[in-house]
């Protein structure tokens, strides 16, 4: 028997061992295994042994290789990623779905959401620098800049927006504000970009697509599925009730050709622990139920200080959002409060009242004093502060109390 240097004796490798090295060290082989198997068996299977975990670290880092997905839009994929990290846009819809899911739908388009203040910052560097042109529809002027002003205030006090019927007839999405449509040709035909303007933020929008299988999301640091085992294990989708019924049936159609099975609603006896979708649970982004899928961040420019005035926020702030899953009018719909105030930067969404009350006498406070400021002329806008790191800061609290409370529950 061989021994090591130090003169103990080394365990003779075992049969299945030896097989898994003849798999796991070969990457053609493990990658027309992998290819085939879902992301939670591909996790499952990586953790099986060391030769499946080298191979499993190395497959993903290629099947899962972001700047190669976006180059089918994109010239400049690290470029547009800064864009993200100091704008918060978020890649949505059926191209975030194809990342996750390693798929590809032939002329898919790309969806970008972007938060109020952003929108001509995003568009024009889609434009400028990635050469895009702007095709507007009946009612669009044909420059953007007449409907897309760089001129936004968010000092303004920020009050509910009024029921947009016929914006819901349009788009059908809740918290879209406008839709522009962009395109080029590229190398494999047109490309096209939607770039989604959103009334409060673009996880409000996202929340309240059609189904549960496009509640995916691709932010500068991470890519995020909010059910991904629903999506990816059971091939499900659930819907989503929205401002007015589904009347046609072009996206059911659409998803049963992609392989997702359409679920209009859940059983009355459906419990939290039972499904995928985990109906009547207050959720939050990257929680226990959401897959994050982290991304490479080497050379992506992340947000500089947004003014002297303001705390340094370099995160995405989808992080701070949450919701819940219940029974409305015609089956299952997204619930949530939302935060907006000016003195955030961005707006966002909770199913914690008490962090919302928190939250609010906060904003009162604060708003109060930097509104009297103004008034003497002590303050202005381009220094007004907002503290949206002050509510990473009450978000985290409210997740560890929230968590101590399930575990202390549990036992």
């Amino acid at each position: 028997m061989a021994t090591t240097q130090a003169g103990s004796q080394r365990r003779p490798r075992l049969a299945h061992e030896c097989a898994a090295g003849e798999i796991f060290g070969r990457a053609p082989i493990y990658d027309a295994i992998f290819s085939c198997i879902s992301p939670r068996t591909l996790v499952r299977t990586g953790r099986s042994c060391r030769a499946a975990y080298a191979a499993y670290r190395d497959f993903s880092h290629r099947a899962y290789n972001i700047h190669r997905h976006l180059s089918r839009f994109l010239s400049e994929p690290l470029d547009f990623r800064s864009l993200q990290a100091r704008t918060g846009t978020l890649i949505a819809g059926s191209n975030a779905l194809q990342f996750l899911d390693r798929t590809f739908y032939p002329k898919s388009d790309m969806d970008l959401y972007v938060h109020p203040g952003h929108v001509r910052e995003v568009f024009d560097y889609l434009v400028e620098r990635e050469g895009y042109k702007f095709k507007p529809d009946s009612t669009q002027p044909k420059d953007y800049r007449k409907i897309v002003s760089d001129d936004w205030d968010g000092t303004q006090i920020r009050d509910e927006p009024l029921a947009h019927d016929e914006l819901l007839l349009y788009y059908q999405i809740r918290g879209v504000e406008s839709v522009f449509s962009i395109e080029k040709h590229g190398p494999d035909g047109l490309l096209k970009i939607q770039l989604i303007a959103c009334e409060t933020s673009p996880f409000d929008a996202i929340i309240n697509f059609h189904s549960t299988c496009v509640m995916n999301f691709i932010a500068f640091d991470a890519a995020y599925s909010l059910y991904p085992v629903g999506t990816f294990e059971k091939r499900d989708t659930l819907s989503v009730w929205r401002a007015r019924p589904l009347h046609d049936l072009a996206v059911v159609i659409k998803y049963g050709e992609r392989g997702f099975a359409w679920i209009s609603t859940l059983p009355a006896s459906t419990s939290p622990q039972s499904s995928p979708f985990h109906p009547f649970t207050d959720r939050t982004v990257g929680d226990r139920y959401t897959w994050r899928l982290p991304l490479d961040t080497h050379g992506v420019a992340l947000r500089s200080q947004m003014n002297p005035s303001s705390s340094i926020f370099q995160c995405d702030p989808v992080i701070y959002n949450g919701w819940a899953l219940e029974r409305v009018q015609y089956g299952m719909g997204t619930v949530y409060k939302t935060i907006k105030s000016s003195v955030f930067r961005y707006n966002y969404t909770t199913t914690n009242y008490k962090l919302n009350f928190k939250l609010w006498l906060f904003a009162i406070e604060q708003g109060f004093l930097s509104r009297i400021l103004m008034e003497r002329k002590l303050l202005d806008k381009e220094g007004w502060p907002w503290f949206d790191a002050e509510l990473a800061s009450s978000w985290e609290t409210f997740k560890h109390d929230f968590l101590s409370f399930i575990r202390r529950d549990s036992t």
